[in-house]
Order: C-alpha cells, then sequence, then structure tokens
C-alpha cells in the first residue's frame, strides 16, 4: 500500500509518520496536491492544517472520481462541507483525537473494500459487454431469419463467419445487421 499525505508542516504529520511507520505502510509526504503525482498511491491523507485552497471542493472532485481513497484529518465533529461525499467509500473522515486509534484500521479496510470494489467494477464491465453481445447475435439472427434462415442456421452462420473472418461475434454481428455481409 502506498499512502501519500499532503504536508502540514507541524505536529500532526509526525503523528502520521510515526504510525506510518510503526505499521510498515510506505508513506511519502508531498508538499504539493497534483493529480499526476497522485496516480502512484493507493490512498492521500489531508489534514484541516493544509494549506490548500477551496480544500472541500478539492477533496470532492478527487473523492468522486473513484480512483484513490481519500482520508481527511479534521479537528472538530463538523463535517458539513463534506456533505456530498460524506458517504462515499472513498472518503473517510477521522476526527485528530482518534487518530492513534482509526488511522491504520481505516487504511487496511480502504484498500481491501477498493480492490473488491474495483474486482465487481471489472467483472460487470464484462457482464455488460456479454450481454452486448447476446443482443446484438439475436438482433443478427432476427436479420438473418428474415431472409429464410432457421433460429439454429442463423446461429451457425453468425459462428462459422466469425470465425472465417477472424472477427468477433459481436463485430460479425453488426457487419450483418449493417447488411455488409451476404449470405
Amino acid at each position: 500500500m502506498r499512502v501519500a499525505v499532503i504536508k502540514s508542516n507541524g505536529y500532526i504529520d509526525k503523528k502520521i509518520e510515526r504510525i506510518l511507520m510503526f505499521n510498515e505502510i510506505n508513506g511519502d509526504f508531498i508538499s504539493k496536491f497534483t493529480r499526476n503525482s497522485l496516480k502512484m498511491y493507493d490512498t492521500v491523507i489531508f489534514t484541516y492544517k493544509n494549506n490548500i485552497p477551496n480544500l472541500p471542493k478539492v477533496l470532492e472532485s478527487v473523492v468522486l472520481e473513484q480512483k484513490i481513497f481519500v482520508v481527511y484529518v479534521n479537528n472538530t465533529l463538523s463535517t458539513g462541507q463534506f456533505y456530498n461525499v460524506l458517504n462515499n467509500l472513498y472518503f473517510s473522515v477521522i476526527s485528530e483525537q482518534n487518530l492513534d486509534i482509526e488511522l491504520l484500521s481505516i487504511l487496511n479496510n480502504s484498500l481491501k473494500y477498493i480492490k473488491e470494489i474495483n474486482y465487481y467494477k471489472a467483472e460487470n464491465e464484462l457482464l455488460k459487454d456479454k450481454l452486448d453481445t447476446s443482443k446484438l447475435v439475436n438482433k443478427a439472427k432476427i436479420v438473418l431469419i428474415s431472409k429464410g434462415l432457421s433460429e439454429a442456421d442463423a446461429h451457425k452462420f453468425i459462428q462459422r463467419t466469425a470465425m472465417d473472418l477472424r472477427f468477433s461475434k459481436k463485430q460479425t454481428a453488426n457487419l450483418i445487421i449493417d447488411n455488409k455481409i451476404d449470405i
């Protein structure tokens, strides 16, 4: 796990550094917040001491991209400025008083859940693609059936044509629907 901590040049940085080092978590303290530098991290930690203009909006935009987990260390119980992302799985607020207790568990659990979320997102995309392919193949079958083939013959025609042309079924079905392949 790689963690980026946005420097605030205060005692909170030392506290976070101590927690990360004690638990053998690779943490880099960076002075500037740039999107490019954050592509190499799993988690980024901000504190209320960071001197970043319009910090709530910056955090909101990073969280809503859902590419990196964001932890915000606050000194009050007030979280109103983060109402848009407060219940987002990619965002967590920690009270400064509970930093020693909560930071490690949040970092460990967040990485685990984000890996699971990304796995299920990929699985979902794969299933959507299979469903789209199935829908297109069925449309292509309808086109072929309207030209006089039986359903079984239409299915065999799509499979055979895809293999002969070395195209996917999806590409072949699109060509049949667009009447670019003759029977």
